[in-house]
C-alpha cells in the first residue's frame, strides 16, 4: 500500500495516557461518530501532545580513523524539544563553520536532529577531538568524537 499510514485505535470518550514521555509526542485526532460508515462523522478534533525535554545525544562512533588526504564524516544524532541549537567545535572550542575545509549539515526530523560534520582533504593538524553540542532552553549537552591517524601499510617495490 502507498502511503499507507499505521494508526492506533482507542474507543471511547477519554483518552489516558500516563506517565507521558516523548515517546507521546505526536498528534492525535477525536472523531465523533453517529455510528457506521466512518464518511458520515459528525465532527472531529485534533490535539497534539509536546513533552518538553533538554538535549540527549548519542555518537554512533567515538573513535575514527583516516588516512592522510582522505575525507572523512563525523556523526552525532540528538532528540530535544523545543528543538535545539546544534554545532560543531574543534577541541580548542572554536565553533566549526562551513566552508572549503570542513561541512557541516544538519537535517530536522520534528525533536531529532542528525549532524554531519565532513573533514576534507585530513592532514596532521585535523587529528584530535571535535565535540558535537545541543543546546536548547532547558540545557545543553556535548558528545566527543576522537579523530586519528591511520598508518599505511603501504608495500613499495
Amino acid at each position: 500500500m502507498n502511503g499507507s499510514v499505521t494508526v492506533n485505535v482507542v474507543d471511547g470518550e477519554v483518552l489516558f495516557i500516563t506517565k507521558v514521555s516523548r515517546l507521546h509526542m505526536g498528534v492525535y485526532l477525536c472523531i465523533a461518530s453517529n455510528g457506521p460508515p466512518v464518511d458520515q462523522q459528525e465532527g472531529a478534533a485534533e490535539s497534539t501532545i509536546s513533552k518538553l525535554f533538554p538535549p540527549m545525544l548519542s555518537i554512533p562512533n567515538q573513535l575514527e580513523g583516516a588516512y592522510m588526504g582522505q575525507d572523512v564524516t563525523l556523526e552525532c544524532r540528538t532528540e530535544a524539544f523545543p528543538t535545539s541549537i546544534n554545532y560543531w567545535t574543534t577541541e580548542r572550542g572554536d565553533m566549526i563553520i562551513s566552508g572549503d575545509k570542513y561541512e557541516s549539515v544538519s537535517v530536522d526530523n520534528g525533536y531529532k536532529k542528525y549532524m554531519m560534520l565532513k573533514i576534507r582533504r585530513v592532514n596532521k593538524s585535523d587529528f584530535g577531538s571535535y565535540k558535537c553540542v545541543a543546546k536548547n532552553s532547558l540545557g545543553e549537552t556535548d558528545g566527543v568524537i576522537k579523530l586519528e591517524g591511520k598508518q599505511c601499510s603501504c608495500n613499495t617495490v
